[in-house]
């Protein structure tokens, strides 16, 4: 495998080419060219992307096709980042040579806007005539006012053309503070701020090396200017001019302020002084310049706040998080008695912790897990402090580790002799019911085949014997089906739910896996997946007694709900002479859905099924499926800050009470 470049020779090679500066005001997509030298019918690059608005928060993969790309839902509000994955099929040598989108603007304009471009500037240039009023008397060889004159113009007109433009802020002396032993005001408002033309030297703006000193890093901290008296003036008034305390802000190229440090009259052309000479060192807000109380001064003060931040304010957020993934609470707090668990709420005494220590080779990935199994099915074994939802802005993702452990996952099949419409829900007429350990009951799951709408996996809303009929808790569509149609029971584990925990008895979330489906609930929405297919993965079944690894990624902005299932490199059956601890995905699917709104306040809990459960993790953004396998294998979360929930099935600490002797 041999990756140069932006050219690859080997099959299964992957490029991946990302953005540098974002997209803005995009409203819609229209498709995309792009340029690749080498491929053939035989070798050529499989073609996917993914998306997002702040260049770090990415979609699923979908594959590159003007028609997925036409039904993202953009908001031109929102800055717009998109990631290119080409992957090499067949070994030949191809060359990623270019992409560009067709997008459509808020505007309604149609612009196609390459993504690597790898030449070209676009630049102009222009000349002015310039006219100068050089009459008068007769000529005095000792008279130099006209060239003086003239100087000062030439001055202006160089600011004016060359100028860069800066936003300056004046100050003026407090002159309360007066100190007549020290000669020097202690005190200094800002009076008022404008656009002011400046001059550099030799265009030589300040280098971006970091210096360093015993306290600090910093940049480069000094260096000269030159304003033009005449600019300087209209904007401050006659006879103004830079001084220190004046500090000034660079938004072109720099992004940076700086304040005056010294300044002198230039001894230019015949000592006419047509510019001021400014040294400027790096802005430091003091406590000694306030703002005077003004129309100019408020005005002054409040573009002050917006341009310059306090240290500990602006990374407020990133000490946060560095606390939390240091100190870890949500994961080390899960160990205690009852009265100090800041995990669980209430566990229950009779489910049992059992301490195993679960590998993918040498690494450790669980040391205890919940056996949800010596629980009644539907028996609460854990309930969680944590009562969040989401809004339709919020994403989330789940990431567990499970091991069925059901003893006879399939139930017999069973004929359908008819199909009728009981109260809005298909009813299904058979020769007779299973009874015993495989009667099937309300909240059962089936799987259907031979039926015109009703084939898959559906829940059961309720059973008759004696009619020998179940109701399916689905709307009724129509009657058809097939001489042969059939169903089984499909023994189901219901292990997370979230629901009102009261006699309302609503659940908003749920999660159940039976050994051919995975069944997501949200409010009253039903998102199945049948292992049975993946995207380009073969079927999976979910043995008896093997652990796997899950992740659920819900994206709100891309409106995708997707489920990732791994397992060890051992139990996939692959040699692993390397001894990595890498996993396996052994399905992957990606549904299209709606806003979701799940309301706060309820209660988050574990179920009692034939499952063990360890490793249960609720997070604030979708994890990236190149980050998946380093997340699952964590026993110890390092983002701990993105964790809205942390429980790796830790027991109880049963410290014995001791008497104080006296």
């Amino acid at each position: 495998m041999a990756v140069t470049g932006s050219s690859t020779d080997t099959n299964g090679d992957q490029l991946l080419v990302s953005l540098q500066t974002p997209y803005e005001n995009v409203t819609e997509i229209l498709g995309f060219t792009d340029s690749i030298t080498g491929e053939t019918t035989d070798c050529f690059y499989n073609k996917d992307f993914r998306w997002g608005i702040d260049g770090v928060t990415y979609s699923d993969w979908s594959i590159l096709t003007p028609h997925n790309l036409q039904k993202l839902v953009l908001n031109p509000a929102n800055k717009f980042w998109i990631q290119y994955r080409y992957t090499q099929v067949g070994d030949c040598v191809l060359t990623f040579n270019s992409i560009a989108l067709e997008i459509v603007t808020d505007g309604g304009i149609i612009c196609k806007i390459p993504q690597i471009d790898c030449g070209g500037v676009d630049g102009c240039s222009g000349a002015l005539n310039l006219a100068f009023d050089c009459c008068g008397g007769g000529w005095n060889p000792y008279d130099i006012s006209r060239a003086g004159q003239m100087y000062t113009q030439l001055s202006a007109m160089a600011s004016n053309l060359f100028g860069f433009c800066v936003t300056y802020y004046k100050t003026k002396a407090d002159q309360r503070s007066q100190d007549v032993i020290l000669k020097e005001y202690s005190l200094f408002d800002v009076i008022k701020s404008g656009e002011v033309k400046i001059m550099i030297p030799d265009n030589e703006l300040p280098t971006r090396d970091i210096q360093f000193n015993p306290l600090m890093m910093d940049f480069p901290v000094q260096f000269e200017i030159h304003i033009v008296k005449s600019a300087f003036e209209a904007v401050f008034g006659i006879g103004a001019k830079p001084q220190m305390r004046d500090y000034l802000y660079f938004e072109q190229f720099m992004n940076r302020m700086y304040e005056v440090d010294a300044m002198a009259e230039a001894d230019d052309f015949m000592y006419t002084g047509s510019y001021w000479r400014v040294s400027l060192v790096t802005y430091q807000q003091r406590t000694n310049v306030g703002y005077e109380n003004t129309v100019e001064g408020i005005a002054a003060e409040t573009s002050t706040d917006a341009l310059v931040s306090n240290v500990e304010e602006k990374f407020r957020v990133e000490r946060e998080n560095e606390f939390k993934d240091v100190r870890k609470p949500n994961e080390y707090n899960t160990i205690g008695s009852q009265v100090n668990d800041y995990v669980r709420r209430s566990l229950n005494k009779k489910m049992t912790i059992t301490e195993e220590n679960v590998y993918n080779q040498w690494t450790i990935i669980s040391k205890y897990h919940y056996a949800l199994g010596t629980l009644a099915k539907d028996t609460v074994g854990v309930k969680y402090r944590y009562t969040d939802g989401w809004s339709t802005t919020d994403n989330r993702a789940f990431t567990f580790w499970f091991r069925p452990n059901y003893k006879n996952p399939i139930g017999k099949n069973v004929l359908i002799t008819q199909i009728s419409n009981n109260a809005g829900n298909p009813m299904i007429t058979t020769p007779g019911l299973p009874l015993g350990t495989g009667a099937i009951k309300a909240g059962d799951w089936i799987s259907v085949k031979g039926t015109n709408s009703y084939n898959g996996i559906q829940p059961v809303k309720s059973t008759d014997a004696a009619t020998k009929t179940l109701t399916l808790d689905i709307p009724y569509i129509d009657n058809t089906k097939t001489p042969t149609a059939k169903f089984w029971k499909e023994v189901s584990n219901t292990f997370i739910s979230y629901d009102t925990d009261d006699a309302r008895n609503f659940t908003y979330v749920q999660l159940t896996y039976t050994a051919n489906w995975f069944i997501i609930k949200f409010n009253n929405t039903y998102y199945k997946y049948d292992l049975s297919k993946s995207a380009g993965l073969g079927p999976v079944t979910l043995s008896n007694g093997e652990w796997y690894a899950a992740v659920i990624n819900l994206n709100q902005l891309a409106k995708q709900l997707s489920l990732f299932l791994y397992n060890t490199v051992e139990l996939a059956g692959a040699i692993n002479p390397d001894k990595s601890a890498d996993l396996t995905n052994i399905y992957v699917n990606t549904k299209t859905v709606s806003a979701i709104t799940i309301p706060d306040g309820y209660s988050w809990k574990l179920l009692g099924c034939e499952t063990d459960l360890t490793n249960i993790r609720i997070w604030a953004e979708p994890i990236e499926e190149e980050l998946q396998e380093l997340i699952l294998s964590q026993y110890v979360v390092k983002d701990s800050h993105l964790a809205l929930l942390l429980d790796n099935a830790s027991p109880e600490l049963m410290l014995p009470t001791v008497t104080n002797p006296r």
